[in-house]
C-alpha cells in the first residue's frame, strides 16, 4: 500500500515539474518588468510585467495542461482534454455557484468558484486518467469517428461536471481551511509556520516528493487584491504584484546560497589528502550549482546516505533559516529556487534584502563548522572519507546512456522513465535485475527504492540523461 502511494505521488510531483518550469521565466519577465530599471524604457517595462502577469494570472490551466501531459507519456490529446475538463468544471462550478448561494470569481472571464492551481492540477488529473483509460476505445461502426483518442475530451468533459459539482460543495469549506491556515501562517505565526515547512521540505527532498508539498505554499497561501480589484494567491504570485505581507521564502536564500556551499567546502576539507583533488572538483561545482541557482540536491545527495545525522541537522537549521528570516520581516520570494540569479533579480522589491547577506554568512559559518566537527568528530564517511571516490563530473552520452540502460536491466526491464531538475525517475518490471552499483559507477548521486519505483541522482544534468536514453531505447 505506501509503495503503491509512494509511487502514485511520485508520478504527480514528477508532472508538477512541467508548469513549475514555467515559473522562472514569468518570475523574471514580472520582477524585472516591475522593478522600475531606469535602464529599460517605461514601455517595455510594461509589457515585461504585464507579460509576466498573464503567466501568474493562468497557472491553473497551466497547471491542467502539464499535470495532464506529465501523466499521459507527454500525449497531447492529453492536454486538449484537460483544457476542454478545466473550462467545462469551471461553467458547472459557475452554475451550481449562483444555486448555492457561493461568492463567484472571474477566472478567464467567467464567474465561477476559484479553486485555484488545485483545480487546474484536479481537471489535469482528471484527463490523464481518462487518457490512460480510453485512448484506445473501440466504438461502434457509425460512432468510429469518436474512437481512440478522439473519445478522450469527450468523456473528460462528462466526468469534468462531475467534478465540477462535487466541488461546488466541498471547495468553499477546503477554501475556509487553507484561509484560516494562510491567516495562521501569513499573520498569526510565520515563525513556526516557516519552520515546519523548512523542514517537512527538506525532509521530503529525498523522495522527490517535496514538489507537492511545495504547492499550497507557493501558488495558494494567502490573498492579495490589487489596485484594478485583480487577486493574486500563494507567496510567489502576491510577492510579484506587490504584497508587502509577501516574502515567506527568503529564508531559502540562507541555506541555498550559504549554508549548503559551506558544508561543501567543509566536505572538501575533510576528505583525505589523496582523494582531495578529486572530492575539491565535486564539491567546488555543487557549491557553484548551489549558490547561483538554487538546485542543492547534488550536495543533499552526497551525504544524505553515508551519513544521515548530517541530513537531519541540515533540515532542522534550513526549518530554522526560515524561521528567522520570517522573525526578522526579511521578505523575498523566488521563481525558480533560492539562488544567487533570483536574488539579484528580485533585491530591488523585496524588504530588508541585504539582510540576507549577512545572515547568509553567519549560516555559512554555522554549516561549515556543523558539518566539520561532526565529520571528524564521528568518522562519517562523507566523500573522501572512504578508499573509493566517485568520478567527477557525468559526461552526457549516447555510450552513458546506453550503460544505464544495461544497468536498470535492459529496455525490457524499463516500465517507464522521466526526469525531474535532478534525478531520473524510473519504474522497473523487476529492482532485482537492476545493477545500483553499476549505476552509482556510471556517476549516480545515490540510487532511491521504493517498491518498483526508483530514482537515481544525477543532478542538472537529469532530464538530458533521460533524452538520451529515450533514443539508446529506440535503437537497442
Amino acid at each position: 500500500m505506501v509503495k503503491t502511494v509512494f509511487g502514485t505521488l511520485q508520478k504527480i510531483g514528477r508532472a508538477l515539474m512541467l508548469p513549475v518550469a514555467v515559473l522562472p521565466v514569468a518570475g523574471i519577465l514580472l520582477g524585472v518588468g516591475s522593478a522600475g530599471f531606469s535602464f529599460i524604457p517605461d514601455l517595455m517595462s510594461s509589457v515585461m510585467a504585464q507579460a509576466g502577469g498573464m503567466v501568474f494570472g493562468n497557472l491553473p490551466i497551466i497547471f491542467a495542461i502539464g499535470t495532464a501531459i506529465g501523466l499521459s507519456e507527454n500525449d497531447g490529446v492529453a492536454s486538449v482534454a484537460a483544457v476542454v475538463g478545466y473550462v467545462v468544471m469551471l461553467g458547472t462550478m459557475g452554475v451550481m455557484a449562483q444555486q448555492l448561494g457561493v461568492e463567484p470569481s472571474v477566472i478567464m472571464g467567467v464567474d465561477s468558484i476559484d479553486t485555484g492551481v488545485f483545480g487546474g492540477i484536479l481537471a489535469g488529473l482528471l484527463a490523464s486518467v481518462m487518457f490512460n483509460r480510453y485512448y484506445k476505445i473501440q466504438l461502434p461502426e457509425y460512432l468510429g469517428f469518436f474512437a481512440g483518442k478522439r473519445f478522450v475530451p469527450i468523456i473528460t468533459a462528462l466526468w469534468a461536471i462531475i467534478l465540477g459539482g462535487v466541488l461546488s460543495f466541498i471547495w468553499p469549506s477546503i477554501h475556509e481551511g487553507i484561509d484560516a491556515f494562510s491567516r495562521w501562517s501569513v499573520t498569526e505565526n510565520p515563525v513556526l509556520a516557516g519552520f515546519v515547512y523548512g523542514v517537512v521540505e527538506r525532509g521530503l527532498i529525498p523522495f522527490g516528493l517535496h514538489h507537492i508539498w511545495n504547492v499550497p505554499f507557493h501558488m495558494e497561501m494567502g490573498q492579495y487584491i490589487d489596485s484594478a480589484g485583480n487577486v493574486y494567491t500563494g507567496d510567489i504570485g502576491r510577492f510579484f504584484a506587490g504584497d508587502p505581507t509577501a516574502g515567506f521564502l527568503a529564508g531559502g536564500y540562507l541555506f541555498k546560497m550559504f549554508g549548503l556551499p559551506a558544508a561543501a567546502i567543509a566536505m572538501w576539507h575533510c576528505a583525505k589528502p589523496k582523494n582531495r583533488a578529486a572530492v575539491g572538483g565535486i564539491m567546488v561545482s555543487a557549491a557553484l550549482t548551489s549558490l547561483l541557482t538554487g538546485i542543492t540536491e547534488p550536495i543533499e545527495f552526497s551525504f544524505l546516505f553515508v551519513a544521515p545525522i548530517l541530513y537531519v541537522i541540515h533540515a532542522f537549521l534550513a526549518g530554522l533559516a526560515f524561521a528567522i528570516t520570517n522573525y526578522l520581516d526579511v521578505k523575498m520570494a523566488m521563481s525558480f529556487s533560492n539562488g544567487m540569479i533570483d536574488y539579484v533579480l528580485y533585491y530591488t522589491i523585496a524588504t530588508k534584502p541585504s539582510w540576507i547577506i549577512g545572515l547568509g554568512l553567519v549560516y555559512a559559518a554555522v554549516y561549515y563548522s556543523v558539518f566539520r566537527i561532526a565529520i571528524l568528530a564521528l568518522d562519517l564517511k562523507t566523500p573522501g572519507r572512504e578508499e573509493e571516490t566517485r568520478k567527477g563530473k557525468v559526461e552526457v552520452s549516447p555510450e552513458l546512456a546506453r550503460n544505464l540502460v544495461e544497468a536498470f536491466g535492459g529496455k525490457g526491464n524499463i516500465k517507464n522513465l522521466d526526469a525531474c531538475i535532478t534525478r531520473l525517475r524510473i519504474t522497473v518490471n523487476s529492482v532485482e535485475d537492476v545493477d545500483q552499483d553499476r549505476i552509482k559507477s556510471l556517476g549516480a548521486t545515490a540510487v532511491v527504492v521504493v517498491g518498483k519505483n526508483m530514482q537515481a541522482i544525477f543532478g542538472p544534468q537529469s532530464d538530458n540523461i533521460r533524452t538520451e536514453m529515450q533514443e539508446a531505447i529506440k535503437t537497442m
